[in-house]
């Protein structure tokens, strides 16, 4: 699998774009699908999942059906994934939960590079993408991300995930502001350790008052 798209090729992000990490590349860790494998294979509950070709069909899942939408909406040069696939290490170095969904290549961190707000991000993903497993709206009060020259500065991210068969669009936030959480809390939502869930969408006004 050389490429994650299914049409015109400048729409769309490679394969490479889906391994590639930042911290990987400076710790000189090989950031491949199955590296995990014959280290873990004994250590979790089903490592079959972890196999090099298992990662590979989520990824290509996650990019058809909900990456490749997004590029093909607001153009590649407009849409950047931070983090997608990780193994175990580079997922502890980034401060990942222990089974994070990037291990098994189930979720992409996606921000604008426009400008816009991912408040804007969020919002087209629920409404508009017909299918998904978790949308998160990453620390809104980080503000939006600026340039490359801005990328050691904390910014705002959608985390979306894509699980064949579990895919129940749970939304939420996640933010160390509590004055978000007590904006979304309702008879609908529920608040856990930083994140408010079941929000209905992603409002940039909490922001901006």
């Amino acid at each position: 699998m050389k490429n994650l798209k299914g049409g015109n090729s400048s729409l769309y992000y490679s394969y490479k774009n889906a391994l590639y990490s930042r911290i990987a590349q400076a710790n000189k860790i090989d950031n491949l699908p199955g590296s995990d494998y014959s280290r873990l294979k004994k250590t979790i509950d089903n490592p079959i999942e972890l196999l090099s070709t298992n990662i590979k069909i989520n990824l290509h899942k996650l990019f058809k059906y909900c990456i490749n939408p997004l590029t093909k909406k607001f153009g590649r040069d407009n849409v950047a994934l931070t983090s997608v696939y990780r193994n175990k290490e580079v997922n502890k170095l980034l401060g990942g939960v222990e089974n994070s969904q990037h291990i098994f290549g189930y979720a992409a961190d996606i921000i604008f590079t426009n400008g816009d707000p991912t408040s804007k991000l969020f919002n087209w993903c629920r409404f508009n993408l017909p299918e998904y497993h978790q949308l998160i709206w990453e620390y809104p009060e980080r503000g939006t991300y600026l340039s490359v020259d801005s990328l050691n500065t904390p910014f705002s991210w959608v985390h979306i995930s894509y699980i064949e068969g579990d895919n129940y669009k749970t939304n939420s936030v996640s933010s160390e502001n509590p004055k978000i959480h007590e904006a979304y809390q309702d008879e609908n939502t529920f608040y856990i350790d930083n994140f408010t869930h079941k929000i209905d969408s992603a409002n940039q006004q909490l922001l901006e008052e």
